[in-house]
Order: structure tokens, then C-alpha cells, then sequence
């Protein structure tokens, strides 16, 4: 059974109190396996599960659903993660957040520029959802704007969503729920001083004025940029700690997005700086696509070697290098030098597509023929007893990259606060 949900602002308070610095790790549920290893890795060093769900990936069926898990709205995503909590035995606290939530944020909304009033329409009917869903956490996002658009106009749009959400919320009588405000620009970079400062000021006055709850997060950049299989940009540690200043004396808590692949240095200062909390999404994608390319090589071996008939073996990596290749956004993953060459060079480059097919591989892990090709390519693996679980294989790989940022960022332990 779920525990009874405390407000992550709360934690926080109590966090502080404690003197237990921290930060809290929000997972990116790019799988059925990623969820399933982030929460074994948060029962097992009692920490709280945090997932966030972009409206790309979750979202309801009438706004074209979402990529993940075959396609998922909120109602089932929100039920996958209490199933799975119950199947493992987690009774933690459960976050279910909404990542950059608001207008613009499908990419059919934003290529196609609709109009402020369609686009914040159709943000208040996703928001909704996830209130219904039993979303508890929410990050309130209108930055991506196809229109040239003032900082008092962003702080008007978020003011007005959250004033919606929070009367959807009473109206239901649900519990209180945490906001995040602000956005990492997606080319990366640093966040200057002014512009977040300024930002801050208007939108806490904006949020008093009208009698409504102040974020419990805001975004901003601190140079991380994550393209490939790797972070590109820098993090600037001395930067963000003056950013998490300012937020913490507005009481606010400061989020960093496109944390992927630090190192284990970078992670460790965090909670010493002031770092709320820190977004991990790609990586696990990619740990678990490695992980599936790793049993394809034993799989190799065994048709090399004669044991398994060539025209038998499960295809899956063909397969993949294929599929991410014609059904992901491969080149927003792409360091500017690839995403710009001719797709026809980009097709005959192997090593290149390699590198997408580790990269995007979850975009496609829900396709037919992929599930497929995954359950034989299990089945060849454990017949030769090359590997004695081949799920449990690629689960406890991506469970020990969860692990690495629960052990840096301090968070062992914690659910004792709750």
C-alpha cells in the first residue's frame, strides 16, 4: 500500500531541520524496466520515488496520448506505478510529476504555433488530468512560446494555470500539491543572475497577490546540456550555488534539469550547494539499451559457435539500429555537427547510427516487433544459461545507474523524515 502523501515541500522542511542535505532525484520513466529498477533502488535504500512524465511521453488520448509504454494517458501511468509499487513491496512516498507541463509543450502544438488561447486551453485540459490521475506534483512550463513573449506575459500564464490547477484541486478535494516553475533553456547554457532574480521576484508577488501557494521548485540552468551519450555542456558549481541562494531566501527550492551522465564528483556537491533537486531521464534509457546490446553479443557468440541457427537468433539489435532510426527524434539528441548532415549520410554512417540506436533506443522498446524480438533474444541467452535471469540482467544494470545518484545526492534514508 502507498504511504500516505506528504508535500515534497514538506519533506524538504524537515530535510533542512534535520540537517540532512540532499538532493532529491526525479527518474524519468522512459520504461516499464526503468520504473521497475527505480523503485527496487528507493526500497532499498529507503528513499522516496520521484518520477516525472513530460506531456510527450504522457498525456491524454484525445491530445494524441503519449510514447511511452505503448502509449500511455495519466490514468494508466499514475496505475502502473501503484501496481508495480505493490508487486515490489514499496510502500515509500510516491511522487508522480508532471515535467514540463503547459502550452507548447507537444511538439504538434509548438511546430504547428497555435494560437495563446488554444494552446493554454489545451494546457488546462492536460493539467486536469493529472490532477484526476493522482499527479501530486506539478511543473508549470509556458517557455516554449512560438511567439516573442515578455517575462510578464510568462509570469501572467503561469499565474493563471496555477490559479486553474489549484481550483481543480480544492473543487476535488485532493491534497495540496508542489509546483515547479520555470524552464531550463533546451540549448542549454547558464541562467543569469538578473534574469533569474527578476523572475522570481515578479512571479512570488504575482503568486501573493492572487492568494496562491508559492512553488515549492524553481528551474534553472546551471550549463549541464545533455546531447548523445554524454552531458556536453559544464556544470558551473559556484553559479548554481548563488542561484540556489537566491531561491532558497524567496523560499523557494532550486531544480536542475539535464543532469544526466555528471560525474560522480559534480553529484557529490550538490546537496553541499543547495541543489533541490536534479532530472535524470536519457541515461537510464541508454543503460537499459546497453544492457539488451550486451545479451545480443552472447547471443552472437552462440551462432557463431554454432549453437543457436542464424535465421533463429532474435534479430534485436538489426531491429533496433533500424527502428530508432526512422521512429525517434534522433536528431534532438544529436550534437548540432550530426543533426545538420544529410540524413542519407547520417543512414550509411555505422558508427553514428549506433550512437542514436543507444541513445533512442526507448523510444521504440513498446513497438510489437520489438517486444518480440526481446523475448527471444531472453529465451536463447537463459537456454544456454549464459545469463540466469536476462530481465533481472537488464533491470539490476539500470538499478545500479539509479543507485549511483541515490548514493550521491545523499538520499539514503531518508523516508524515516516523512
Amino acid at each position: 500500500m502507498i504511504a500516505t502523501h506528504t508535500p515534497l515541500r514538506t519533506l524538504i522542511t524537515r530535510l533542512k531541520r534535520a540537517g540532512r542535505p540532499c538532493t532529491l532525484l526525479g527518474v524519468g520513466p522512459v520504461s516499464h524496466v526503468v520504473v521497475r529498477a527505480a523503485l527496487e533502488a528507493c526500497k532499498r535504500h529507503d528513499c522516496p520515488a520521484i518520477f516525472i512524465a513530460s506531456r510527450n511521453q504522457v498525456d491524454l488520448r484525445s491530445l494524441g496520448h503519449g510514447y511511452l509504454m505503448g502509449g500511455m494517458d495519466q490514468a494508466a501511468f499514475v496505475a502502473l506505478l501503484h501496481e508495480t509499487s505493490r508487486t515490489i513491496g514499496f510502500d515509500g512516498p510516491l511522487y508522480v510529476c508532471r515535467d514540463h507541463g503547459g502550452p507548447w509543450q507537444r511538439n504538434v502544438e509548438l511546430n504547428g504555433k497555435y494560437p495563446v488561447d488554444r494552446a493554454m486551453a489545451i494546457a488546462r485540459e492536460s493539467f486536469r488530468a493529472d490532477i484526476e490521475a493522482g499527479f501530486n506534483y506539478l511543473h508549470i512550463d509556458p517557455t516554449k512560446c512560438p511567439f516573442p513573449s515578455s517575462r510578464a506575459e510568462l509570469c501572467a500564464r503561469t499565474v493563471e494555470i496555477l490559479e486553474y490547477c489549484e481550483a481543480v484541486r480544492r473543487a476535488r478535494g485532493n491534497g495540496a500539491i508542489d509546483y515547479e516553475v520555470g524552464s531550463e533553456d533546451i540549448q542549454g547554457g547558464l541562467t543569469s543572475r538578473q534574469d533569474f532574480e527578476a523572475f522570481l521576484r515578479d512571479l512570488t508577488a504575482a503568486l501573493d497577490d492572487a492568494g496562491l501557494p508559492q512553488p515549492t521548485c524553481v528551474v534553472g540552468q546551471t550549463g549541464t546540456l545533455c546531447r548523445m551519450d554524454r552531458n556536453v555542456g559544464r556544470f558551473d558549481w559556484k553559479r548554481t550555488e548563488e542561484l540556489a541562494g537566491l531561491a532558497m531566501a524567496c523560499g523557494v527550492g532550486f531544480k536542475e534539469h539535464n543532469g544526466d551522465y555528471l560525474s560522480a564528483a559534480s553529484c557529490r556537491i550538490h546537496p553541499t550547494i543547495g541543489v533541490t533537486g536534479m532530472n535524470v531521464a536519457p541515461e537510464f534509457g541508454l543503460v537499459e539499451t546497453d544492457a539488451l546490446l550486451a545479451l545480443t553479443e552472447l547471443e552472437a557468440k552462440l551462432v557463431r559457435e554454432g549453437w543457436l541457427a542464424a535465421g533463429a537468433a532474435s534479430n534485436l539489435r538489426p531491429l533496433l539500429l533500424a527502428r530508432t532510426f526512422t521512429n525517434s527524434p534522433w536528431p534532438k539528441w544529436m550534437s548540432d555537427e550530426v543533426s545538420q548532415l544529410p540524413r542519407e549520410q547520417v543512414e550509411r554512417d555505422s558508427a553514428v547510427r549506433l550512437l542514436i540506436a543507444r541513445v533512442c533506443g526507448h523510444y521504440v522498446f513498446d513497438l510489437p516487433e520489438f517486444v518480440a524480438a526481446r523475448r527471444r533474444l531472453y529465451a536463447h541467452v537463459e537456454r544456454f544459461d549464459l545469463v540466469d535471469d536476462a530481465d533481472r540482467f537488464v533491470v539490476e544494470r539500470v538499478r545500479s545507474a539509479i543507485e549511483f545518484y541515490i548514493r550521491h545526492f545523499r538520499l539514503e534514508g531518508i523516508n524515516a523524515l516523512v
